[in-house]
């Protein structure tokens, strides 16, 4: 990841230092640009001056306390937040070059190419093979060979092809917690999109079922350039190359996981990762 302009991020005590980055050697390259990116709901400012590069085919993770504007940013990648009503915003986001706020910009076309999943599993209420398929039937897929192919590597690359080759015709609702949201991931990643977008996605999960997601995530990065925000420091630190430390809608401190929860720059990040707020 190249180094990026420095942005400031206020703390406490009202002194106002730039946001500190980590250079991480050997990079795969950037998948994913955000350049001076501002967002306001009406009147109110959710998001100020972020800036920074998302590498491709690794995990990166957005951390920080409630109301930090982590979810905000992750829904700017595939436009969901464009669905609430005074929603503004300046500057840039990119995908691979591509300018994801332009005026030309197919909304459905963009989504394809990033697959969701939401911090509680929702599959939909028809069978474990209808919800992996349902992507493809959306864009017009009707050959019973390519869905069944689709199906079984969708399946089989969220750790789910075992538990369910001989149910696949039962509802998606019958699965336990922790294999409905392994489902999801499966209907996420079946089109075959470049990113996978996550949001907290085991925090409505037991230890052992979040377990096996953390599993999933890693056997997935290198594949994916996954960008999953978490409230636990630990889940972050255990899955993730990045970390991006979000505060009251600033971007302040950013690069490779170790150095922000070992030898961070910033003193707020200090004292997120240490416990003396959040």
């Amino acid at each position: 990841m190249s180094a990026i302009p420095a942005q400031l991020a206020p703390l406490d005590d009202g002194i106002r230092q730039p946001t500190a980055y980590h250079v991480r050697k050997g990079a795969a390259g950037t998948a994913i640009q955000i350049r001076d990116f501002k967002l306001w709901y009406g009147h109110s400012q959710a998001l100020f001056n972020i800036n920074m590069d998302i590498e491709r085919g690794i995990v990166t993770a957005l951390i920080g306390p409630s109301g930090c504007g982590k979810s905000t940013l992750l829904r700017c990648f595939n436009r969901i937040n464009d669905v609430i009503d005074g929603l503004r915003i300046e500057g840039s986001i990119t995908l691979d070059g591509e300018e994801l706020f332009g005026s030309k910009v197919d909304v459905i076309s963009l989504r394809k190419r990033m697959g969701m999943v939401f911090q509680k599993p929702n599959p939909f209420p028809m069978s474990i093979y209808e919800n992996v398929a349902y992507p493809l039937r959306i864009d017009g897929v009707r050959d019973r060979r390519i869905l069944d192919e689709a199906v079984e590597r969708a399946l089989r690359s969220a750790a789910l092809w075992d538990e369910a080759k001989d149910r696949l015709q039962d509802n998606a609702l019958a699965l336990s917690g922790g294999q409905q949201q392994r489902l999801c991931i499966a209907r996420a990643i079946a089109s075959e999109p470049e990113v996978l977008l996550m949001d907290e996605p085991c925090s409505a999960l037991d230890p052992i079922a979040t377990q096996k997601i953390e599993d999933l995530i890693n056997k997935l990065s290198g594949d994916y350039t996954i960008v999953m925000v978490t409230h636990s420091m630990q889940q972050a630190a255990r899955v993730s190359v990045n970390t991006a430390f979000m505060y009251l809608g600033h971007l302040v401190e950013y690069g490779d996981t170790e150095a922000v929860f070992t030898t961070p720059k910033n003193t707020q990040t200090m004292d997120y990762v240490t416990g003396r707020f959040g």
